[in-house]
């Protein structure tokens, strides 16, 4: 943190989910440091910031948060305002956060006191993971155990014009999909038919086939 006037940013951490307890403490959910990736630009990933604040002013305060990958070139994710209470001059807030991120490495989450120059950076690491394979015993594995799933389908839409599509990744081979439903596209390009805009679908694919890999080796080690 930078600075010398304006409200002190004490600490923030990353977190999956959030929620509040009956006495209205904030309970973080699944607390990380890094995102894995399978392919970029990866899929939009979400979480939250929970950002402590102290010595805030009677009047509102506005935290600008961005994003850069080590010193470079920062992008905006969003702002929050806050409201010191009647009493209290700290807070903790929860701020929702949304990136697609185009490198692995290491980014740096800035937190600033608009009109003032503080500021407090978090480091949030991306990790590339290698694409899932599966071996000639993992499929056999999936052949004999149909209570595995072996495919898994999500729903996406274009981000450009909203329209909706269904994919499907399935590890053993199977006939035409049905029902509107797509495979994923080798490239992982897939041109919306609607608009035409092209949709980056490797890294959640990679999702997929991941937690697919992950469920049959459990499996294949009893579980443990």
């Amino acid at each position: 943190m930078s600075g010398k006037s304006g409200p002190m940013l004490a600490a923030a951490v990353f977190c999956i989910a959030v929620s509040k307890s009956e006495s209205g403490k904030t309970n973080c959910q699944d607390i990380f440091t890094s995102f894995l990736a399978w392919a970029y630009p990866t899929a939009v990933r979400s979480w939250f910031a929970i950002l402590t604040v102290y010595d805030l002013p009677p009047v509102g305060t506005t935290i600008a948060v961005s994003i850069s990958r080590g010193r470079g070139k920062k992008t905006t994710l969003t702002s929050a305002d806050i409201k010191r209470g009647s009493e209290d001059l700290g807070s903790i807030i929860n701020i929702p956060l949304l990136h697609k991120f185009q490198n692995d490495g290491l980014h740096i989450v800035h937190f600033n006191v608009v009109g003032t120059t503080k500021v407090l950076k978090i480091p949030l690491n991306v990790v590339t993971r290698p694409w899932p394979k599966f071996s000639n015993e993992d499929l056999e594995f999936l052949k004999n155990n149909p209570s595995i799933p072996h495919s898994i389908r999500v729903n996406v839409a274009c981000s450009n014009c909203s329209s909706p599509y269904t994919f499907e990744d399935n590890v053993l081979p199977k006939g035409d999909l049905v029902g509107g439903v797509l495979p994923f596209p080798d490239s992982g390009l897939f041109e919306c038919t609607e608009c035409g805009h092209k949709l980056h679908l490797k890294d959640i694919q990679g999702q997929l086939r991941s937690s697919i890999k992950t469920a049959v080796l459990t499996a294949r080690r009893g579980g443990k």
